[in-house]
């Protein structure tokens, strides 16, 4: 039976998005709330594709390793939010238009039900702002 790695198994994802950009010289893409906000809602649906496949592949090996893996990539996914200084109106608009307003729910939703049940308050605080910000309506009346 083959060992699962839970430092390196997400790492085709977790990859620095910062090197590639400095890499191709265009760092500058960093300081885009747009690029940074599309990366959280796309960070979210590649881990659930991703865990599903590990799902089904080790299964039990998996589950001992899961929730530090997405404690791990969760929290990654988190340093774009808390990169993202101000959300200018257009590019809310903007990022409804490329993203959808079904797949930017479900990544915050994910996101704060996650922090919530490791009680990690102040990003819980955080994604329901842009929560607000994006979905016209109230998480929590």
């Amino acid at each position: 039976m083959k060992h699962i790695d839970s430092e390196s198994l997400f790492n085709i994802f977790s990859q620095q998005d910062e090197q590639i950009y400095h890499e191709h010289g265009i760092s500058h893409i960093l300081d885009n709330s747009f690029v940074l906000f599309g990366m959280v809602v796309r960070g979210v649906e590649n881990y659930y594709i991703i865990d599903q496949l590990y799902q089904r592949k080790y299964q039990q090996q998996y589950i001992n390793v899961c929730e530090s893996i997405k404690m791990k990539y969760f929290l990654g996914l988190f340093k774009y939010v808390n990169s993202i200084a101000d959300i200018p109106p257009d590019t809310v608009s903007n990022i409804k238009d490329e993203f959808g307003q079904q797949a930017i729910k479900y990544a915050l939703e994910e996101l704060i039900e996650f922090f919530e049940k490791v009680e990690y308050y102040e990003q819980c605080a955080k994604l329901k702002k842009y929560y607000d910000i994006f979905i016209d309506k109230k998480l929590v009346d």
